[in-house]
């Protein structure tokens, strides 16, 4: 199966329902002259492209074998096309990992395209190679956020080649979960990215709105990095001489001394992104575009199962407080959650101030600017309450995908894996939903059945063996942060 985009022809795979194109360039490899840059243009090729297999990560460290995995050049996507003419709707998945790890052969949209769906999947810089803030050191390139400049190349690309696979570029959806759903929140109030998408779909975004430095934060990051590499500010051109694995080790060795999470962040650098994204968002630079977004109810949960290494780069307690707004918040829960473990308190407090609040008020932002927003919540567990796993991190992946089979998200299951009917059912609602919002621009089936989010009603869909729309809930948790 051929198809010929602005760069070249590329030959795909053939599935039957769906076709599947892996491994396509959308910007120059971003090695050499060109690390540190904004994504370049794709040099032509010439004949016929293999589009068969999938590109190597972006560099990182393998959270689990503690190795450097995957390669500089990175800058790839994945298209999954319905097997018939279309034109269809388009879903753009960005990939979380907290802006260090995480890739797009995780995820198969292949639910998605059977399902009339087309779904690209990304690939962008990461870590110091895509966030790290260099104002002034290599003249006539972008100061930062190249990771973010990787994100707006690839939009760029869907609307110029998408036609080609049968997508319609008039009906694009972006869509992430944690860095990835964060990213999505901060493009809301990217200039550049006006136009390029119609819906967004922003899941358990972390610390979405707000999560962003400002320059002199940025550049203690940067410095600290420079001083992991022997290097001070004046130095900081040889950032493109060194190796890259030798760049990724001091990537790490910093992030362990770091004392917020999440150290490597997009800035507010005055080109790219000229404010903090809730306010511009509030100030209408997304109005037009209507916004589904969520969190899962017990997101802090997925701390219990990661490596003990990498805990130890996520310093305090919670990405938006510091230990004693945590302790005071935690002390305010208590009172509305007799029975409750101490542990699991202070759990739900940082899941409140990392992604539930956040959502809240990056929907409100929106309504304020006249946009529309659905509010969702995952409140489907994989245990009982105190007995294991709620519904953490990244629960809600496998189940809108409806994919919970996939290798990469078997870990929320086991080793008390809910009957497997369970799992069908919910991933089953959440998908149709998902479905549903990239196609019609709707959720639900219509707006009586699930209405936007308006600060009058809070009307948010609880996800759950039986799913249903819930005014406020939570409303006491929810108006402490009122007074936060």
């Amino acid at each position: 199966m051929d198809v010929e985009v602005e760069a070249g022809v590329l030959r795909g795979a053939d599935r039957g329902e769906i076709r599947v194109f892996k491994g396509i360039p959308y910007a120059a490899p971003p090695v050499g002259e060109l690390r540190f840059a904004a994504p370049r243009p794709v040099s032509p090729w010439p004949g016929v492209r293999a589009a068969n297999r999938f590109a190597r990560p972006s560099l990182q460290t393998d959270l689990f074998a503690g190795r450097p995995m995957g390669d500089e050049d990175c800058l790839y996507l994945n298209v999954y096309a319905p097997a018939g003419p279309g034109p269809h709707p388009v879903l753009v998945w960005l990939h979380g990992g907290g802006g260090v790890t995480g890739s797009p052969q995780q995820y198969d949209p292949v639910s998605f395209a059977r399902n009339g769906v087309l779904v690209v999947t990304v690939a962008y810089r990461l870590g110091v190679l895509g966030l790290l803030h260099l104002p002034g050191v290599f003249p006539g390139e972008a100061d930062g956020n190249f990771s973010l400049l990787d994100q707006l190349a690839a939009l760029r690309w869907v609307r110029d080649n998408i036609g080609a696979f049968g997508g319609d570029p008039a009906r694009v959806t972006l869509a992430g979960e944690s860095n990835g759903g964060r990213t999505v929140g901060t493009l809301l109030a990217v200039p550049e990215a006006a136009g390029l998408f119609t819906r967004a779909i922003v899941q358990s975004g972390t610390g979405v709105g707000y999560l962003v430095d400002q320059p002199e934060e940025a550049l203690r990051t940067t410095k600290g990095v420079l001083a992991e590499l022997g290097l001070d500010w004046s130095a900081a051109a040889r950032l493109r001489e060194l190796p890259a694995d030798r760049i990724l080790q001091a990537q790490s060795r910093f992030s362990g001394k770091a004392s917020i999470r999440v150290p490597y962040r997009v800035v507010v650098d005055g080109s790219v992104l000229t404010g903090q994204p809730r306010d511009l968002v509030a100030a209408g630079s997304a109005a037009g575009v209507r916004l589904l977004i969520g969190t899962n109810h017990d997101e802090q949960d997925l701390v219990r199962m990661v490596p003990p290494e990498f805990v130890t780069t996520l310093g305090a307690d919670s990405a938006m407080l510091d230990r004693a707004r945590v302790d005071r918040v935690a002390a305010a829960y208590r009172t509305h959650l007799p029975g409750w473990a101490e542990r699991e308190v202070r759990d739900h407090a940082v899941t409140a101030a990392d992604w539930w609040i956040p959502a809240i008020r990056l929907a409100e932002a929106h309504h304020r600017a006249g946009g529309e927003a659905w509010m969702y919540r995952l409140d489907w567990r994989l245990a009982p309450r105190g007995r294991g796993f709620g519904a953490p991190h990244a629960l809600d992946i496998p189940l809108m995908f409806d994919d919970a089979r996939n290798r990469n998200w078997r870990f929320l299951f086991d080793p008390d894996r809910p009957d497997p009917s369970r799992v069908e059912a919910i991933a089953a609602t959440m998908h149709q939903a998902w479905v549903r919002f990239v196609t019609t621009g709707l959720p639900g089936p219509d707006l009586a059945s699930w209405p936007t989010y308006v600060p009058e009603s809070r009307a948010t869909m609880l996800f759950d063996d039986v799913s249903t729309v819930t005014e406020d809930p939570d409303r006491p948790l929810r108006e402490i942060w009122g007074r936060e």
